[in-house]
């Protein structure tokens, strides 16, 4: 009976040995696989946030490069506007020499009408033509910087081209409303009204 209980203990042990082999290589599996996987989530996790470095760096250049073009566009128009604004100024100028150009003209023009009883027929025609000469040059070459004169005798009266500073009786019906004689033309420039011109008109009393 004590061999049969010595041979139970043998056994026993033998078994409680095996079992705690087994638990225990179960145990550093259990390990190796927690620590595998553990790595695996520690490289994942560190490509992701190397990945994110990357992104937020990249979005900073993209930012940065906004920034300077941002910067380049606002010189650029700061540029463009002075550009403009001394375009401006010197196309008033122009218009305001062409104006005074063209009112000496027509003062010089008045000077040689009233200078005709002192020319010859040869020299008042020479006059004539010299005249009609340099209004017509003036005119095309008005035309091309986009100005127009306004007022002519003959047309009819608009008075947002016109200003009538006195009125003759029409001695026939198709010269009502129309422009009897020009004191001084107008301008318009690219469409608009710089000068009105200043005429006389047909208008019944």
């Amino acid at each position: 009976m004590i061999f049969g209980d010595k041979k139970n203990s043998k056994r026993t042990a033998q078994l409680k040995s095996v079992l705690e082999d087994a638990i225990d290589e179960a145990l550093k599996r259990q390990a190796r696989e927690l620590a595998r996987q553990q790595e695996g989530q520690n490289a994942y996790l560190s490509e992701g946030i190397e990945k994110n470095q990357k992104a937020i760096r990249s979005l900073a250049d993209t930012v940065e490069d906004f920034l300077d073009t941002l910067q380049e566009a606002d010189e650029a128009g700061r540029q463009s506007r002075q550009i403009q604004e001394s375009a401006a100024k010197r196309e008033q100028r122009l218009l305001e020499l062409v104006g005074l150009y063209q009112q000496q003209m027509e003062l010089f023009e008045q000077w040689t009408l009233g200078q005709e009883h002192e020319m010859g027929d040869a020299g008042k025609e020479a006059w004539q033509q010299q005249l009609s000469m340099l209004k017509g040059k003036i005119a095309a070459e008005s035309r091309l910087c986009a100005i127009e004169m306004t007022g002519f005798a003959g047309e009819m009266v608009d008075y947002r081209l016109h200003e009538v500073l006195q009125a003759d009786e029409p001695e026939t019906r198709e010269q009502e409303g129309t422009i009897a004689k020009v004191h001084s033309q107008g301008m318009i420039y690219q469409g608009t009204v710089v000068r009105k011109a200043r005429v006389t008109a047909y208008r019944k009393a």
